[in-house]
């Protein structure tokens, strides 16, 4: 079912403020913007992109942060803790450079949720006979991921934030502190796939957050992205995490 994005964003009410400094992170105040204000900036960076790949790196402190506003899904399984919003911001910045477009993203996180785990086989889950299961059934994993439609509109709507649908399937560039980045394709809620394709990727956990950059090919000006954020301490896993509405490029 497609879903308009006036009517998305009335009814998750979501909450964009430009950035103050991270370590001031508060809950958004209770003005919302205009749809057509969602707009992400994005500059022409002089270093070369490798040089941006680094979540550290000074040039990306010269690049002004947008405050993206997250929501938090509501519970999908009845064993599911309560979903308190524990990270009620992600700060986005955007740097076009040698053909890419470089996405730095932090955001505050209590804990640090990452592991060191055994490289997982080439063959992609979706194509092998017998799946292996995770040794660690007990642990979740902080990630976050850039999601946006993978063919233009013709009708003016925007895929659904549940993971796009069949009409307007999406291209999520996902990277988790375990298992790294990895390409996936979606058209609907339950459909995600890991195409087998990865893309560089980097993030650090450093005085209470995460800062990490994606990488991904360039994005002409209007395109619209949507930001995940999952957080390992309160148990996310698939659908259960934070996520904006869309936002789209200058």
């Amino acid at each position: 079912m497609r879903i308009h994005s006036k009517i998305i964003f009335g009814t998750l009410m979501a909450l964009v403020v430009i950035s103050a400094p991270l370590g001031a992170q508060t809950k958004p105040q209770a003005a919302i913007a205009a749809p057509g204000g969602l707009t992400l900036r994005v500059i022409a960076a002089a270093p070369p992109a490798d040089t941006l790949h680094d979540p550290q790196a000074r040039a990306w402190e010269q690049v002004a942060p947008l405050r993206v506003g997250l929501n938090r899904t509501p519970p999908l399984y009845d064993t599911d803790p309560p979903s308190t919003l524990d990270i009620a911001f992600v700060e986005v910045r955007l740097a076009r450079a040698g053909g890419k477009l470089l996405i730095h993203l932090a955001w505050k996180d209590a804990t640090q949720n990452s592991a060191v785990l055994a490289k997982a086989p080439d063959a992609p889950p979706e194509t092998r006979e017998y799946k292996e299961h995770t040794q660690a059934t007990e642990r979740f994993f902080d990630a976050v991921a850039v999601m946006f439609p993978s063919q233009p509109s013709t009708a003016g709507v925007s895929p659904s934030l549940q993971m796009g649908d069949a009409g307007d399937p999406v291209t999520i560039y996902y990277w988790n502190a375990a298992r790294g980045a990895m390409l996936m394709e979606a058209q609907g809620r339950g459909t995600t796939r890991r195409t087998g394709q990865t893309f560089p990727a980097r993030g650090e956990f450093r005085a209470g957050g995460w800062r990490v950059v994606l990488e991904l090919p360039e994005l002409p000006a209007g395109q619209q992205l949507s930001f995940a954020v999952w957080n390992g301490s309160q148990s996310d896993r698939d659908g259960r995490k934070y996520f904006s509405v869309w936002h789209t490029l200058e």
